[in-house]
Protein backbone atom coordinates (compact mmCIF):
# COMPACT_ATOMS: atom_id res chain seq x y z
CA UNK A 1 0.00 0.00 0.00
CA UNK A 2 3.00 2.43 1.04
CA UNK A 3 4.66 1.85 -2.56
CA UNK A 4 0.60 2.76 -4.12
CA UNK A 5 1.27 5.69 -2.33
CA UNK A 6 4.36 6.92 -3.34
CA UNK A 7 3.44 6.07 -6.69
CA UNK A 8 0.48 8.07 -6.85
CA UNK A 9 2.06 10.71 -4.69
CA UNK A 10 4.91 11.21 -7.64
CA UNK A 11 2.29 10.98 -10.16
CA UNK A 12 0.61 14.41 -8.41
CA UNK A 13 3.32 15.98 -8.53
CA UNK A 14 5.04 15.39 -11.76
CA UNK A 15 1.59 16.65 -13.35
CA UNK A 16 2.18 19.97 -11.30
CA UNK A 17 6.09 20.45 -10.50
CA UNK A 18 8.68 19.84 -12.99
CA UNK A 19 11.36 16.97 -12.70
CA UNK A 20 13.97 19.16 -11.32
CA UNK A 21 11.85 20.82 -9.20
CA UNK A 22 10.84 17.46 -7.34
CA UNK A 23 13.91 17.63 -4.84
CA UNK A 24 13.87 20.68 -3.38
CA UNK A 25 9.52 20.46 -3.07
CA UNK A 26 10.65 17.82 -1.14
CA UNK A 27 12.89 19.33 0.77
CA UNK A 28 10.59 22.34 1.91
CA UNK A 29 7.84 19.73 3.11
CA UNK A 30 10.25 18.34 5.28
CA UNK A 31 11.76 21.53 6.78
CA UNK A 32 8.09 22.95 7.40
CA UNK A 33 8.02 19.19 8.71
CA UNK A 34 10.86 19.43 11.48
CA UNK A 35 9.28 23.33 12.25
CA UNK A 36 5.94 21.98 13.17
CA UNK A 37 6.93 18.96 15.15
CA UNK A 38 9.94 21.19 16.72
CA UNK A 39 6.61 23.89 17.30
CA UNK A 40 4.65 20.89 18.70
CA UNK A 41 7.43 19.93 21.78
CA UNK A 42 7.69 23.38 22.23
CA UNK A 43 4.43 24.07 23.18
CA UNK A 44 5.34 21.67 26.19
CA UNK A 45 7.07 24.09 27.35
CA UNK A 46 6.88 27.89 28.71
CA UNK A 47 10.57 28.31 27.14
CA UNK A 48 12.66 27.49 24.18
CA UNK A 49 13.72 23.90 25.66
CA UNK A 50 17.10 22.72 24.11
CA UNK A 51 17.26 18.62 24.62
CA UNK A 52 16.18 17.29 21.03
CA UNK A 53 17.50 14.73 18.63
CA UNK A 54 19.67 17.22 16.57
CA UNK A 55 21.32 14.87 13.80
CA UNK A 56 18.27 12.06 14.08
CA UNK A 57 14.97 13.68 14.19
CA UNK A 58 15.80 17.43 13.47
CA UNK A 59 18.72 16.24 10.79
CA UNK A 60 18.49 18.95 8.32
CA UNK A 61 20.53 22.00 7.48
CA UNK A 62 18.30 24.72 8.53
CA UNK A 63 20.66 27.54 8.19
CA UNK A 64 20.41 26.67 4.63
CA UNK A 65 16.68 27.66 4.40
CA UNK A 66 16.69 31.15 5.75
CA UNK A 67 16.63 32.95 2.24
CA UNK A 68 13.92 30.30 0.37
CA UNK A 69 13.17 32.24 -2.51
CA UNK A 70 10.84 31.56 -5.49
CA UNK A 71 8.02 30.83 -2.75
CA UNK A 72 4.94 32.83 -1.50
CA UNK A 73 5.91 35.56 1.26
CA UNK A 74 3.91 33.59 3.72
CA UNK A 75 5.43 30.35 3.35
CA UNK A 76 9.13 31.82 3.15
CA UNK A 77 8.29 33.72 6.42
CA UNK A 78 7.19 30.54 8.11
CA UNK A 79 10.20 28.52 6.66
CA UNK A 80 12.55 31.27 8.16
CA UNK A 81 11.58 31.85 11.08
CA UNK A 82 10.67 28.36 12.11
CA UNK A 83 14.86 27.64 10.92
CA UNK A 84 15.46 30.31 13.34
CA UNK A 85 13.70 29.06 16.02
CA UNK A 86 15.11 25.59 15.45
CA UNK A 87 18.81 27.58 15.58
CA UNK A 88 17.70 29.28 18.99
CA UNK A 89 16.92 25.74 20.43
CA UNK A 90 20.11 24.42 18.96
CA UNK A 91 22.14 27.50 20.50
CA UNK A 92 20.58 26.78 23.65
CA UNK A 93 21.47 22.88 23.52
CA UNK A 94 25.10 24.48 23.62
CA UNK A 95 24.25 27.37 26.41
CA UNK A 96 22.68 25.21 28.61
CA UNK A 97 24.95 21.89 28.04
CA UNK A 98 22.54 19.36 27.01
CA UNK A 99 24.46 18.76 23.72
CA UNK A 100 27.35 20.05 20.99
CA UNK A 101 25.47 19.47 18.12
CA UNK A 102 26.22 23.04 16.67
CA UNK A 103 29.72 22.82 18.24
CA UNK A 104 31.46 21.60 14.34
CA UNK A 105 28.82 24.00 12.77
CA UNK A 106 29.12 27.06 14.61
CA UNK A 107 30.82 29.34 12.04
CA UNK A 108 28.85 28.30 9.19
CA UNK A 109 25.53 28.65 10.88
CA UNK A 110 26.87 32.13 12.57
CA UNK A 111 27.97 33.09 9.10
CA UNK A 112 24.28 32.14 7.75
CA UNK A 113 22.31 33.64 10.21
CA UNK A 114 24.63 36.99 9.47
CA UNK A 115 23.62 36.96 5.84
CA UNK A 116 19.91 36.07 6.33
CA UNK A 117 17.35 38.93 5.22
CA UNK A 118 14.20 40.11 7.49
CA UNK A 119 11.25 41.92 6.37
CA UNK A 120 9.76 43.46 9.26
CA UNK A 121 10.90 44.11 12.79
CA UNK A 122 9.62 41.29 14.54
CA UNK A 123 12.07 39.07 12.60
CA UNK A 124 15.04 41.49 13.22
CA UNK A 125 14.47 41.12 16.65
CA UNK A 126 14.16 37.30 16.50
CA UNK A 127 17.45 37.63 14.49
CA UNK A 128 19.24 39.51 17.02
CA UNK A 129 18.03 36.99 19.77
CA UNK A 130 19.54 34.26 17.84
CA UNK A 131 23.03 36.05 17.30
CA UNK A 132 23.61 36.71 20.61
CA UNK A 133 22.25 32.47 21.40
CA UNK A 134 25.06 32.07 18.95
CA UNK A 135 27.94 33.99 20.59
CA UNK A 136 26.86 32.68 24.06
CA UNK A 137 27.13 29.30 22.58
CA UNK A 138 30.47 29.97 21.23
CA UNK A 139 31.57 31.09 24.57
CA UNK A 140 31.99 34.92 23.15
CA UNK A 141 29.71 36.37 26.38
CA UNK A 142 28.90 34.75 29.46
CA UNK A 143 25.49 36.93 30.63
CA UNK A 144 22.64 35.20 29.86
CA UNK A 145 19.77 37.07 31.92
CA UNK A 146 19.42 39.49 29.06
CA UNK A 147 18.92 36.14 26.67
CA UNK A 148 16.61 33.94 29.00
CA UNK A 149 14.39 37.09 28.67
CA UNK A 150 14.48 37.55 24.66
CA UNK A 151 14.43 33.74 24.31
CA UNK A 152 11.43 33.43 26.20
CA UNK A 153 9.67 36.44 23.84
CA UNK A 154 10.65 34.06 21.40
CA UNK A 155 8.81 31.64 22.29
CA UNK A 156 5.94 33.88 23.22
CA UNK A 157 6.18 35.39 19.75
CA UNK A 158 6.70 32.29 17.81
CA UNK A 159 5.90 29.19 18.93
CA UNK A 160 2.49 30.40 20.66
CA UNK A 161 1.94 32.63 17.94
CA UNK A 162 2.19 29.87 15.35
CA UNK A 163 -0.77 27.96 17.19
CA UNK A 164 -2.87 31.33 17.80
CA UNK A 165 -2.97 31.96 14.42
CA UNK A 166 -3.32 28.71 13.09
CA UNK A 167 -6.50 28.45 15.57
CA UNK A 168 -8.20 32.28 14.44
CA UNK A 169 -7.66 30.74 11.04
CA UNK A 170 -10.41 28.44 11.86
CA UNK A 171 -12.74 30.85 13.18
CA UNK A 172 -11.93 33.55 10.30
CA UNK A 173 -11.14 32.08 7.24
CA UNK A 174 -14.49 31.31 5.24
CA UNK A 175 -13.12 27.67 3.79
CA UNK A 176 -13.70 26.72 6.88
CA UNK A 177 -16.86 27.55 7.51
CA UNK A 178 -19.69 25.31 8.77
CA UNK A 179 -22.02 27.34 6.07
CA UNK A 180 -20.07 26.18 3.42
Amino acid sequence: MIKINRQINHQYQDLHIPESDVSRWVELQEVERDICLLYHQLSEYSYIMSDFYYGNVYALRYWDFLDVGGIEPDRQSFIREGCLIMILAMAWDMIDGSGAFLKPRLAEVSAAVEDCSSEDERTRKLLAVVKLGLELASGGRSDTAEFVDLSNWAHREFVRGYFRKTAREFETNPYFSEDG
